[in-house]
């Protein structure tokens, strides 16, 4: 059975704000413990957690969802996995750039110079020369700019919904009977 795009919408929507709000919670209380960004146990976690762990999870969630509410025969098309999990992803992402942006500009722009500083000194730390620091430093400025947020979240948002898509989807006994 097609599930229409209205019910995929309505599903995704909600794991979208939800994988969102759970982004926004996190980095919250990474502020409130004042973690360092740019150390490496947060860099660990900052990938397995929050760009692995929570989108995958919300995508396996809401893919679930609209196979138990809206598919009669329990099955899920890979188009249907895939438009789900994107709609999540963009929403989630989307969401939690615009918190980061909203508040490194205006409500603490001090914490990101703060965070920067931390990197400089952590730099320092490895006797890297002072034109390597400030490249990197640069760098690190022009991955808090709002476009290259968004450009990013949008490919990963696609290249994880392409993924997880293939895993989530569940074929119909058609489908088995000819593979």
């Amino acid at each position: 059975m097609k599930t229409s795009i209205s019910d995929i919408l309505k599903n995704s929507v909600l794991f979208g704000l939800i994988f969102a709000a759970i982004s926004i919670v996190i980095s919250l209380i990474m502020y409130i413990l004042d973690v360092n960004m740019f150390s490496i146990p947060f860099a660990v976690f900052s990938f397995v957690v929050i760009l692995i762990g929570i989108p995958a999870t919300m995508g396996i969630l809401g893919c679930n969802n609209l196979r138990a509410k809206f598919a009669t025969d329990r099955t899920i098309a890979y188009a249907d996995a895939l438009v789900t999990c994107l709609v999540i992803f963009l929403i989630g992402f989307l969401l939690s750039n615009i918190y980061s942006y909203i508040f490194n500009t205006y409500l603490d722009p001090a914490y990101l110079k703060a965070q920067t500083q931390k990197l400089v000194e952590m730099l320092e730390k490895y006797n890297l020369p002072q034109d390597k620091i400030d490249e990197t430093i640069e760098k690190t400025k022009k991955g808090f700019q709002i476009g290259r947020m968004l450009m990013t979240s949008l490919i990963t948002s696609a290249v994880m919904a392409l993924i997880l898509s293939l895993f989530v989807r569940k074929k119909d006994k058609f489908d088995d009977k000819i593979i």
